[in-house]
């Protein structure tokens, strides 16, 4: 599976049997952090994305399995819409500013060009880490 955004349509008169009314789609191999990471190419959409999406793909014999019937002739089909790339080592802003820390963990880095969540990640509540004691209900809190 890879990552990709959707530039463009693809409009053919005639597609190969199994192709009949699937729409083809421009897309855009990226990394995570939405740098190109090859040529466009053209695939099955399966999802309804639309231009711009974000979307995931499979390729060969994935791809060929994502439509009905099977095994029909495509060498990438999009599989889903990606609504948020989350990297730890990217967006953790707890980072120093002299490349690794004493952990040996490289710094975040805030490199992403597409700018689609501009806005940091939302912590989640942290879960309690102890223990609270039961009472036994014995005078003078003995537990």
């Amino acid at each position: 599976m890879y990552l990709g955004v959707v530039t463009g349509t693809v409009v053919a008169e005639r597609k190969a049997s199994g192709l009949e009314g699937q729409k083809l789609l421009l897309v855009q191999p990226v990394d995570d952090a939405g740098r190109h990471t090859g040529d466009v190419q053209v695939a099955v959409d399966t999802v309804r994305a639309g231009l711009g999406d974000h979307v995931y793909l499979v390729g060969s014999r994935e791809a060929a399995l994502a439509l009905q019937p099977w095994f029909v002739p495509v060498d990438a089909a999009i599989v889903g819409i990606v609504d948020e790339v989350y990297t730890p080592e990217r967006s953790s802003p707890a980072s120093s500013s002299s490349g690794d820390d004493d952990d040996g963990a490289p710094d975040a880095v805030d490199d992403d060009p597409t700018q689609a969540n501009p806005s940091p990640p939302r912590k989640r509540p942290q879960a309690p880490v102890g223990r609270a004691k039961r009472s036994t209900g014995k005078p003078g809190g003995e537990t």
